[in-house]
Formats: C-alpha cells, structure tokens, sequence
C-alpha cells in the first residue's frame, strides 16, 4: 500500500451541534448565489443533538429532527453525512468552524454556515 493523503469522510460524525450563521447559498439551474447582502435575510441554524432549528431574521421558521447517518451520495457516489431526506437527501460536512450543507441531487443548493461565537 502507499502513503496517499485519504481525503475520505471520517467514521466519526462532524460536530455540527451549535449556533451557525448563514454565509451563502449557490446552485441550482441557473446557478445563482445569495448572501445576506444580496438577499436582505438573516439565517441562523441551531443544532441540537437531536434536532435542527432554522431561523429567518429572528424568527423560527421550521424545526425537524434529524440523525447522522453514514450513506454514499447520489451526486459523487462517495460516502458522506446525511443530515436528513425530507423533502430531499442533503449532506453534511464540517472543516473548521465552516458548516456545508450539500443538497443531493443535480441542480440543487449548497449552503454554508459559519460557527457562531457562544456567549
């Protein structure tokens, strides 16, 4: 066997529990890009240990529970995180206190957060 670097996913879940503040959203057909600038919105993601609480400019807009399960994906048929399959499969990854949300399917979104300082 040789020494090449395993960029593979680790058997181990990311830490995703926390507060995450949105950094931006890209994809889709028309592969378009939003920001907090460029939307006018305000999104933040508290993740339980259990459960996943989004927030649009202070307000709680939907909750839903959730559990990492270790699964390949559709779009690069490698394992990956996901997160949850309602309304459709999405992936998630952690590296340093960025969080990406990777929708599984072609022509769909991926999003990312940044860790929010605690208080």
């Amino acid at each position: 066997m040789g020494c090449a670097s395993n960029q593979g996913t680790s058997s181990k879940p990311p830490k995703i529990i926390g507060n995450w503040q949105w950094l931006e959203t890209s994809g889709g057909f028309a592969g378009i890009k939003k920001t907090p600038e460029s939307s006018n919105e305000i999104k933040h993601l508290q993740i339980t240990k259990d459960s996943i609480f989004y927030y649009e400019n202070g307000e709680l807009t939907s909750a839903q529970p959730y559990k990492l399960k270790l699964t390949k994906s559709m779009l690069n048929n490698k394992d990956g995180w996901l997160l949850n399959e309602n309304p459709h499969k999405v992936f998630v990854q952690r590296q340093d206190s960025t969080l990406l949300m990777q929708e599984d399917c072609f022509d769909c979104f991926s999003h990312r957060y940044v860790k929010m300082k605690e208080r």
